[in-house]
Formats: C-alpha cells, sequence, structure tokens
C-alpha cells in the first residue's frame, strides 16, 4: 500500500452526474436532494484528496476541497430539511 488515496472510479463520478441530471428534468424531495448531495460530497472530497496526494497545485486542491465543502453544507441542509418534514426545497 502506497498510503494515496484511491482514485475515484469513473462509474462512480458518472453516477453522481446522471443522478443530477435526473434531479434537473423533474423535481425531487428533500431526502432525494440531500441523498444526491451528500454522494457528490463524497465524490468531490475524494477528488481533492487524490489531487493533494497527487501533488497538484495548490489552487486546483483548494477549488477541490471547496466545492466538496459547498456540497456538504447543502447536504447538510437539504438532510435538515427533511429531518423538520420538509420535502419540498424552494428556490426565491
Amino acid at each position: 500500500m502506497t498510503g494515496q488515496p484511491a482514485g475515484v472510479p469513473a462509474a462512480q463520478v458518472s453516477a453522481v452526474i446522471a443522478w443530477a441530471a435526473r434531479l434537473s428534468a423533474a423535481p425531487a424531495g428533500t431526502i432525494e436532494t440531500a441523498a444526491y448531495l451528500t454522494a457528490k460530497a463524497a465524490v468531490l472530497e475524494r477528488i481533492a484528496a487524490e489531487r493533494a496526494a497527487g501533488g497538484w497545485p495548490g489552487e486546483d486542491i483548494a477549488a477541490a476541497r471547496q466545492a466538496a465543502a459547498r456540497a456538504r453544507e447543502s447536504a447538510d441542509a437539504a438532510a435538515l430539511l427533511a429531518a423538520a418534514g420538509i420535502t419540498v426545497m424552494k428556490e426565491d
């Protein structure tokens, strides 16, 4: 074992992208939205770790970490809405 994080399988990235496409085509409830955002955050976190371990430029690592953090924050917010019984996220 090299101590480097495992790469993100292309199939996992594709699954998250396909999920995003389905959600944008039809409204989804907060539970599914939270699940999608959690999966997205997990993929982005693994990409950030892979970039850090691979010696990518600092700004690329920082961008990946920021994207992962934003996705995690959104997932947490959607999960809180779902837990509160709010089933639909509304945009103003």
